[in-house]
């Protein structure tokens, strides 16, 4: 057996059912031969994009693994993979290195060393003696503490070469998890229990820790409002009573109205990270804090109690609390609160109807599209990711999800295009589920090509396409160069290209026609047809955005 035979069988032994990459590595050959499909995409960028997703899906109990070349498929990587590191993602990457006669001579590209900004973990191996360790340390690294990409570069050289002597045997690390102190627990739970205006922030450390169901019945249990980050979204069902939506970049109106009145904030699986794209809490909000990595307490704001551990663990363990000091029961129904949540959404829906439910003549507002979608789609069994930009700050507070990782939130960096990797993954991870990304011209722009990958590995995705012809807000930071030169303009058929590629495509102009030209593109995906439907759109540069919310 080979060495890249060991590397393939170690995957196998963690689970690992696909190997993404592109173009080439020893890897993807032993992979087909021991029944591991190779996804072979058109670029790096968007196959890592579908590979981290993927692994969100499954929560990091399935992980996506990346094999690239050496030399120009790693170094055209590095985009991916910080978006990865920056949202914490457990994604394995899996390049050539150069040989090691050669490693020490430049300008040749290390990746083991080039990638430690962006990696949790990130190794060379030259010797085949220390392949089955290395590979032991990934996975502890990948399974266990704060996610984060893991990186494992492999010289050519012993990639090709054969495997000496007995069979390896590797050991595959356990998945550890760990309680917080009582003392940390029953803190936070005062907390709660004083403050007269209480809500929640669930993160993505939430979703990772599948603590949804706990989440759910500690805050009935206890009455407290809930509302997500961006990267949290889906972890509570946004048709809740309790529930306050999305606080991204754009929030909804409960959530930044609770927010702004809170008198303490928990924060659940979430770091508070100061963000231009995530919200952040309001500077004179009281904050506690439930997270499983150290670093995280107090990184960017002070926090007045908090506790290091699992996030469903430690939700078991103020629920236990609680009952213990309130009863079984738990506390009455808060009927003004959810009073006030349901008519703070309906204010919300009304002040936006216009845009919502428009019906002009004219180009249709993509808010009318979003508006389709979140009354169309099955929330049960559909996942749907935005891009960057604007139509991730318009879709974030309007789209409604009701089921865990219904949504697919990503965003403390967030490069134009990755939307349509990610829902390549999302359809690879559920393939009974209708995947969508939601992404305007310039970003599908990025990663166009790649719409190809879709139709040849049989991955029905749909992406819906909201084309105003120009880069979306950027009349605000190029005001002369918009005006002399149109430097936002962009242009394209984007329709006729996907049809080139072998998907189903429609280009729609009238706002009458966006609910079944989404139906029928569902029922193409049904069918096993890659969709794009191109909405021709007006820009819209007015957003949802808080008022107070913010330092």
């Amino acid at each position: 057996m080979s060495n890249a035979d060991v590397i393939i069988e170690i995957l196998q032994q963690e689970g690992v059912e696909y190997l993404a990459g592109f173009p080439n590595n020893r890897l993807f050959n032993s992979a087909a031969s021991h029944d591991m499909p190779p996804i072979i995409g058109r670029t790096e960028r968007v196959i890592i994009n579908m590979a981290d997703a993927y692994t969100r899906m499954h929560n990091g109990r399935k992980i996506g693994a990346i094999a690239v070349q050496d030399g120009p498929g790693i170094e055209a990587s590095f985009s991916a993979v910080a978006q990865a590191y920056g949202d914490n993602t457990p994604i394995l990457m899996l390049p050539g290195a150069h040989a090691p006669a050669m490693q020490d001579y430049d300008p040749q590209f290390i990746a083991s060393r080039s990638y430690r900004d962006i990696t949790k973990f990130a190794t060379m191996i030259n010797d085949p003696r220390s392949l089955v360790r290395k590979f032991e340390m990934a996975f502890s690294a990948l399974k266990n503490g704060k996610s984060g990409p893991v990186l494992i570069e492999t010289a050519a050289p012993l990639l090709w070469g054969n495997w000496e002597g007995e069979k390896p045997n590797y050991v595959s690390p356990p998945r550890l998890r760990s309680k917080a102190d009582d003392a940390d627990v029953a803190q936070i739970l005062d907390a709660l229990m004083s403050a007269k205006r209480p809500m929640i922030i669930a993160g993505h450390g939430a979703l990772y820790a599948e603590a949804w169901n706990e989440l759910r019945a500690f805050a009935e249990f206890m009455q407290i409002p809930v509302t997500t980050s961006l990267l949290g979204k889906s972890v509570f069902p946004e048709n809740h009573e309790l529930a306050l939506g999305c606080a991204g970049r754009t929030i909804t109106k409960a959530a930044g109205h609770f927010a702004n009145e809170s008198d303490f904030i928990l924060g659940v699986g979430t770091s508070f990270t100061i963000n231009d794209f995530t919200a952040r809490m309001p500077k004179d909000a009281v904050l506690g804090q439930i997270t499983n990595a150290p670093s995280d307490i107090g990184k960017c704001r002070n926090v007045a109690c908090a506790a290091i551990g699992d996030a469903q663990l430690v939700l078991n363990q103020l629920m236990d609390l609680a009952k213990e000091k309130i009863g079984d029961g738990g506390r009455p129904k808060a009927t003004e609160t959810t009073a006030e949540i349901a008519k703070l959404k309906q204010e919300f829906f009304d002040e936006w109807s216009d845009r919502l439910l428009c019906d002009d003549e004219g180009a249709i507002s993509p808010y009318r599209v979003i508006h389709e979608m979140n009354t169309l789609f099955d929330k049960n069994k559909t996942v749907v990711t935005h891009d960057a930009g604007n139509p991730r700050d318009q879709i974030v507070p309007f789209y409604e999800v009701h089921t865990p990782r219904g949504y697919l939130g990503w965003g403390k960096s967030t490069h134009l295009g990755s939307s349509l990797g990610m829902a390549l993954g999302g359809k690879l991870a559920r393939p009974d589920w209708l995947s969508v990304n939601f992404v305007g011209d310039t970003g599908f722009g990025q990663t166009a090509n790649d719409f190809e990958t879709a139709v040849r590995s049989n991955l029905p995705i749909m992406t819906v396409l909201v084309n105003n012809g120009v880069m979306g807000g950027y009349g605000d930071y190029m005001p002369d160069a918009v005006e002399k030169y149109q430097s936002s303009a962009t242009g394209g058929d984007y329709t006729a290209m996907a049809k080139a590629m072998g998907g189903y495509a429609e280009r729609v102009d009238k706002a009458s026609d966006v609910r079944s030209a989404l139906e029928r593109g569902i029922e193409q995906t049904e069918q096993g047809n890659a969709v794009l439907l191109e909405f021709i759109t007006k820009e819209e540069p007015v957003l949802a955005t808080a008022n107070k919310w913010g330092m």
